[in-house]
């Protein structure tokens, strides 16, 4: 099955929803959206990965995020959300590429989420999430945090991941304290979903920050 950038975004406006269209701006700041439904979006993208393998797949996404349309960067970040793809470098590059672009919550969380994905194959991609850890943009720092929230999850994790969970600790008692709310709200997150099976290392970063407070 063939899908344009063009058929992808008829679909989309057929499942428009102008009253929800103007909430998501007044949310969001996002110049135009459609009010498409986030059950909709999945299910579509749920679909379209069946129906177009790679590279066509970057590239139907790579056109998606071009479009000047909230769910059509959802879109392209939703098409390339997935566990196993064979040479991935490029779609590890793209989502990178466009976290930068990026220009609200929504647009960062699922690259987040596809870019998880890439790192759970390659640890040494949290190179790329440590600098974004130190960016000056509160979007690059929460994307810090999404990129790595799959780590705090891992209820066995191996050497690699405990020693990768234990780089991320070491800013994480920075980002608790960010001046940004919704940066510090999602490190907060973060750390209990650490504290659910490892409360001695959750337990240590509550400590540190505590102690910075006291000190201040």
């Amino acid at each position: 099955m063939s899908i344009t950038a063009e058929t992808a975004m008829e679909t989309l406006h057929h499942s428009a929803d102008p009253e929800k269209a103007s909430a998501i701006i007044g949310r969001t700041g996002t110049s135009e959206a459609l009010g498409v439904s986030p059950q909709t979006l999945e299910d579509l993208a749920r679909s379209w990965r069946q129906d177009v393998g790679f590279p066509e797949r970057l590239d139907l996404a790579r056109a998606l995020w071009t479009q000047p349309v909230f769910e059509a960067r959802l879109m392209a970040a939703k098409l390339l959300t997935q566990a196993r793809i064979s040479d991935d470098a490029a779609v590890w590059d793209q989502i990178c590429a466009w976290i930068s672009e990026a220009e609200t919550w929504a647009e960062l969380d699922a690259l987040a989420s596809a870019g998880a994905r890439r790192i759970a194959v390659d640890l040494s991609r949290m190179a790329m999430v440590h600098e974004l850890a130190k960016s000056e943009r509160a979007l690059d720092r929460r994307a810090a945090l999404g990129l790595s929230l799959p780590l705090a999850k891992l209820a066995h994790p191996t050497e690699d991941e405990v020693n990768a969970i234990d780089d991320v600790l070491y800013w994480l008692t920075y980002a608790l304290q960010d001046p940004d709310k919704d940066v510090s709200r999602m490190a907060d997150s973060w750390l209990k979903s650490l504290g659910k099976h490892d409360r001695k290392r959750a337990s240590m970063v509550r400590r540190v920050v505590q102690s910075r407070t006291k000190s201040d």
